[in-house]
């Protein structure tokens, strides 16, 4: 889920012609979209960032091709908790992904790319990973609306690891959905599913969210793992009060000195929950620039086959965000 990104990681929707992009979700987050977005599950997820348009006007808009998507974040330090402090810790995000599409049949494509997203923490004196990384590529089927998704099933097979890239390590992500239209232009609903066989809390998640279109300057995306409340405040910029979730399911390495002993080259499920503003602005009619800042609420390490887990206190955060589509 953007959370790989980002499982899965869901973005903005832009006045007329009501756009609604989506991040993937989530590890490899999110990246779970469809006809909206992730990623965080980054592209997404998240994770590629995708959308669904409501007007009927976008039937006759060509369909983008290429898509590329570039993130990094920073969240400052705090302490990190399991049974007491083990010490203080930061963490840095980045995430990069391209993605180009194939038309198989009228509005059918198949989306090939791929992805590499990485988490760089502090050192402390518990036995967490000091980083994670995810290298998989992506293959799906994107069902489109003019340069907008409509349904989509999106596979990423790929190494979700600390250094060990090895069938321990191999994990294929699934996402799908779709957008169903409840009332035009005003109230849509996002129903899919992710599943993923390294993570170790919830192997098969349901995705679902409501996308509101309140008038022409507000609009409500209520959709993880990127929800916002969105106003535009010129054509070329919007401006949010959002929710996201980051993070994914890896494999840690082997270790000899690692204590307690069930955490050597066990599953860890990562999760970083943030809440902010933000401002989204379009450099161009291809290429946007996401920038947000507020606090990450908690970061999550959670064993669940070993019964181990590491929590953070609350710390801020900023990220940046850019993304084109050809």
């Amino acid at each position: 889920m953007r959370l790989h990104h980002n499982p899965i990681q869901f973005g903005s929707v832009k006045r007329l012609n009501v756009k609604y992009e989506f991040m993937k979700f989530l590890p490899s987050v999110l990246a779970c979209c469809a006809g909206l977005i992730a990623p965080f599950l980054q592209a997404g997820t998240d994770v590629d960032e995708k959308t669904a348009v409501a007007s009927n006007q976008t039937a006759t808009e060509p369909v983008p091709l290429d898509l590329f998507e570039f993130q990094t974040a920073y969240v400052f330090e705090s302490d990190l908790n399991h049974g007491g402090s083990h010490g203080k810790q930061d963490e840095i995000q980045s995430e990069f992904e391209y993605g180009h599409r194939i038309q198989l049949h009228d509005k059918i494509y198949l989306h090939l790319g791929i992805s590499y997203e990485r988490y760089d923490f502090g050192s402390t004196h518990a036995p967490v990973p000091d980083h994670l990384q995810a290298f998989a590529g992506v293959v799906g089927i994107d069902i489109m609306h003019g340069k907008d998704v409509g349904a989509f099933i999106e596979f990423r097979p790929g190494f979700y690891t600390e250094d060990n890239f090895g069938i321990s390590s191999f994990d294929v992500p699934i996402a799908a959905g779709m957008i169903f239209v409840v009332k035009p232009d005003k109230l849509y609903l996002f129903g899919g599913a992710y599943a993923s066989f390294l993570q170790g809390g919830y192997p098969v998640v349901p995705l679902g969210g409501i996308i509101w279109i309140a008038s022409d300057k507000v609009r409500l995306m209520g959709v993880m793992p990127d929800p916002k409340l969105i106003y535009s405040a010129t054509d070329k910029l919007d401006l949010y009060l959002g929710g996201q979730l980051v993070g994914g399911a890896f494999r840690t390495d082997h270790n000899d000195s690692i204590q307690p002993r069930k955490l050597d080259g066990t599953q860890v499920d990562f999760s970083d929950y943030r809440t902010g503003l933000g401002l989204n602005y379009d450099l161009t009619k291809n290429c946007t620039l996401d920038f947000s800042a507020g606090y990450s609420i908690q970061r999550h390490f959670a064993f669940h086959r070993a019964g181990e887990n590491y929590r953070t206190d609350p710390s801020p955060y900023v990220s940046l965000q850019l993304k084109a589509s050809f």
